[in-house]
């Protein structure tokens, strides 16, 4: 029995991460449940992005993972299955999915359409979470071939998002905040070990608005005040300080974009 890994913006107070699970139990018994995280800030595709493609490497291979964060849930957003090695995916068509298939050196992808199958089910126009991709889960998980339950898809005909890659200016390159973690670290949409043309000199966020920044390996080689930029351990790039909130120092939030400046100097 493949294990489900499942990643929500339901949070845990109210009775939708227990219903889902339940639906999944009851669907395919035996098969494990292991949560990314159900804290996804609500209706935060970015964010989710960044949990799904950081942590996907760490699960077992044969994973299905159930992906909800669905702002156009009850709409006609389509319901995408997804195939990378023998990991399976189910997300909406909302970008989601999108650091997940463009991580470096992962297998290529094999898309599907599932929005059709999902049609034999009764549904809630609210909570496909548990009506729609929790038996799609299970008839994965007990062996259904995706081939069967859609049609393909390519790259070119699903949503994508610009926070997905960072874009390369003459002098800065535009990235955005994927994630702020519980220290107050920005996450970028920056991978670990990109090459940037020159040495960083700082940040913009807005024509007024820059700061100097320095590269280092470790939050602890920052002074007091110091703003860094480093690589995290979940293979991305992050804006941090020393024992300080970086995104509370620029006041940055999932989303927001920022400008990593090289071969110029910005004010003090």
């Amino acid at each position: 029995m493949r294990p489900f890994g499942l990643l929500t913006d339901f949070g845990l107070t109210d009775p939708y991460v227990g219903q889902m699970r339940a639906a999944l139990t009851r669907l395919a018994p035996g098969a494990a449940l292991l949560d990314i995280s159900h804290q996804v800030e609500p209706f935060g595709t970015a964010q989710a992005a960044f949990f799904l493609a950081a942590s996907a490497p760490h699960f077992p291979a044969d994973t299905v993972f159930l992906c909800v964060v669905d702002p156009g849930v009850g709409t006609g957003r389509r319901i995408l299955g997804a195939r990378l090695g023998q990991q399976l995916f189910l997300a909406p068509d909302s970008g989601l999915l999108g650091l997940l298939l463009e991580t470096p050196g992962s297998p290529p992808a094999e898309l599907f359409d599932l929005t059709p199958a999902a049609a034999q089910y009764t549904a809630s126009a609210t909570f496909h979470g548990r009506d729609i991709f929790a038996p799609l889960g299970a008839l994965l998980a007990l062996g259904t071939p995706l081939e069967e339950l859609g049609t393909p898809l390519d790259m070119a005909q699903i949503v994508s998002r610009p926070w997905t890659a960072p874009q390369l200016g003459a002098a800065d390159l535009l990235a955005h905040v994927l994630h702020v973690d519980r220290f107050g670290n920005c996450v970028l949409s920056v991978r670990e070990g990109y090459q940037f043309p020159a040495p960083l000199t700082g940040l913009s966020q807005g024509p007024r608005e820059h700061t100097r920044l320095r590269q280092v390996r470790a939050y602890a080689e920052l002074g007091p005040g110091e703003m860094g930029l480093l690589t995290g351990s979940q293979g991305f790039l992050e804006l941090a300080m020393s024992m300080a909130s970086a995104a509370g120092q620029l006041t940055l939030r999932p989303g927001d974009p920022v400008r990593l400046l090289f071969g110029e100097a910005p004010a003090a």
